[in-house]
């Protein structure tokens, strides 16, 4: 069975529990790998598992009965899914920590970090790991969408991820190393999430009622890329609809951009009016268009074929990344419309 059921980490779990038991487990660590794929649920469970004060928290695994482990509480399991409260309080243990990036800000915010101006240094992350455990002799804290911290906020917590206090974990969950800054990069020690195989990803949307089928689920694991996020989006109707379509586009050399855009900024304010919700069914779309060109890429032989798809990939990837920077939608959409021309 796998570890907390988490399925297709085990190489990782067992690492982590070979430094527990050594009693090596502690510093400053970096999760990278793609969205979707367990990341956070991974770091959590693994929280959940050092602090507890059972027999088995020895080999990581929580008894579910002890001090420590009543204090995750209710709405534990739905947060290792689900994105979590984002200032910290996933739970009521005082020895453990959460901050991530609040949906209608483009970073995490300095206060999360080091306390707001007028508390600097007497809450955030750097105060929270600095004091004394209250349970036992361990310290848990989790920074979440790390992609999305800035210079400012990087050199907040420099000195921390370089001297954590003894016997603390501090865990940074971010998808790309690129996406790091070096002075973070060079504090932590990085651990490479692959994506979920299409067996193990197809199982899990088949526990989660996602499919119907675990055919259905396979098909599903193998256009998102290994990832449960996006396979749950792919599902949604609307986005099959919207394939279809968006293929007649995509496949031939000569656009009209100008209906492009309308149509596609037509269905992105179909996902309602708040801002994330749009964000995120226009990162959706692009991702449609990403593995339209992976598998255009998969077919060809033709040197000519294979630039003009990289050029429309690579284009694509480009505006995929300004959604992180929260630039405006029906630009982002115009200009990568416009460079199919």
């Amino acid at each position: 069975m796998a570890w907390q059921e988490i399925q297709g980490h085990d190489i990782i779990f067992e690492r982590f529990r070979s430094a527990h038991l050594r009693g090596r487990l502690s510093g400053s660590f970096l999760f990278i790998g793609s969205s979707g794929i367990g990341k956070r649920r991974f770091a959590l469970a693994l929280a959940k598992g050092l602090l507890c004060k059972g027999e088995s928290g020895i080999r990581l695994e929580p008894c579910g009965i002890c001090d420590s482990c009543r204090l995750f509480g209710v709405g534990w399991q739905a947060s290792q899914t689900n994105q979590p409260n984002q200032t910290g309080m996933i739970t009521n243990h005082p020895d453990f920590s959460y901050f991530a990036k609040p949906a209608d800000k483009s970073f995490i915010p300095l206060e999360f970090l080091i306390g707001s101006k007028d508390h600097r240094g007497e809450e955030g992350f750097c105060f929270d790991i600095s004091r004394t455990p209250y349970m036992g002799n361990r310290k848990v804290a989790v920074i979440d969408d790390a992609d999305y911290l800035n210079a400012e906020g990087a050199n907040a917590i420099l000195k921390t991820l370089e001297e954590p206090p003894p016997d603390s974990l501090i865990i940074l969950i971010g998808t790309s190393t690129a996406k790091q800054l070096p002075t973070i990069r060079s504090r932590c020690r990085i651990v490479r999430f692959s994506p979920l195989s299409p067996r193990v990803l197809a199982s899990i949307l088949l526990k989660n009622d996602v499919v119907a089928t675990l055919d259905q689920g396979l098909s599903l694991a193998r256009r998102s890329g290994g990832s449960f996020e996006l396979a749950r989006e792919l599902c949604d109707d609307a986005i099959d609809k919207i394939r279809a379509e968006l293929g007649k586009y995509l496949s031939n050399r000569s656009i009209d951009t100008v209906q492009m855009a309308v149509h596609l900024n037509t269905f992105v304010e179909e996902a309602g009016k708040e801002a994330p919700l749009r964000r995120k069914r226009l990162r959706t779309l692009l991702n449609v268009a990403i593995d339209h060109f992976m598998e255009d890429l998969k077919k060809t032989n033709s040197h000519d074929s294979m630039k003009f798809i990289s050029e429309r990939l690579l284009n694509t990837l480009e505006a995929s990344g300004q959604i992180d920077q929260n630039a405006n939608l029906p630009y982002i959409i115009d200009a990568w419309c416009n460079k199919f021309r």
